[in-house]
């Protein structure tokens, strides 16, 4: 565990240091989106689609009709909850110390009064919810997104959220914790469930975007950057959430 620890902190160094290279380079690009790798990323981006379209999709479909949705919910809140130790140290990492303990405070009522996090008792006492990232930690300190990137089978980002998503996997105390106590089994069916959860949420946005789009590339970046814009200011609301095209869509978190 521990050398695999020590290889992602190699990584996230490899990857910061080209992060900060690129943030300090021009668009040269004459668009208003930083894509200078815009041919590969529609290359990928029709290779995600076409896995989404006829594996990840169906398979969220099933997920969908077999899981009641009140029980959907219970799951959500848990994963949320599982989340949450990690929203809160980038909170405060940020400065932001309100959005930290309330962070602390949620964590502490869902995952008793909650029943380890299925009830989200939390938001009827006016704890509202807070997600938090490294790659939002990073845009809060100042950090460019740098270039956008599509990813194999993880979809959108940039060289921040790249970077920042080394660095979650890195502080999150509870995987790590999990991880140390050799429960990398439960926490990667976590990610997975998670995954077709968000799946789930985006079916109209994900469907009506490639039907009704002419160059759904192009709209999924937009949607993908101006959210996390939002999410880095603190103004993205529940409205905005189901918009989320993060590399959450297709498997981690």
């Amino acid at each position: 565990m521990y050398k695999n620890i020590i290889s992602l902190k190699i990584l996230l160094i490899i990857i910061l240091f080209f992060l900060n290279g690129c943030a300090s380079s021009p668009d040269t690009s004459g668009k208003q989106e930083n894509d200078p790798f815009e041919s590969i990323n529609r290359e990928i981006y029709a290779f995600n689609d076409g896995a989404d379209e006829y594996i990840i999709g169906p398979i969220a479909h099933a997920y969908r009709d077999i899981i009641p949705n009140p029980v959907r919910d219970s799951i959500r809140n848990f994963l949320l909850n599982l989340k949450t130790p990690l929203s809160a140290m980038n909170a405060t990492l940020q400065g932001d110390f309100t959005r930290g303990f309330t962070a602390v405070g949620r964590f502490a009522v869902n995952s008793t009064v909650g029943v380890l996090g299925l009830f989200d008792v939390a938001n009827y006492i006016g704890l509202e919810p807070v997600d938090e990232d490294v790659g939002q930690t990073l845009g809060a300190w100042g950090i460019e997104p740098g270039p956008y990137l599509i990813l194999p089978f993880l979809g959108p980002s940039s060289t921040r959220d790249l970077a920042g998503k080394v660095g979650d996997w890195l502080i999150d105390p509870l995987g790590l914790y999990l991880i140390r106590e050799d429960y990398e089994d439960f926490l990667l069916a976590t990610k997975v469930t998670k995954a077709l959860d968000t799946r789930v949420q985006l079916d109209g946005v994900i469907e009506g975007t490639r039907e009704n789009s002419l160059d759904p590339y192009a709209i999924m970046r937009t949607m993908y950057l101006q959210r996390r814009a939002r999410q880095i200011a603190n103004e993205e609301s529940e409205d905005t959430s189901i918009y989320d095209i993060d590399i959450d869509i297709m498997l981690l978190d």
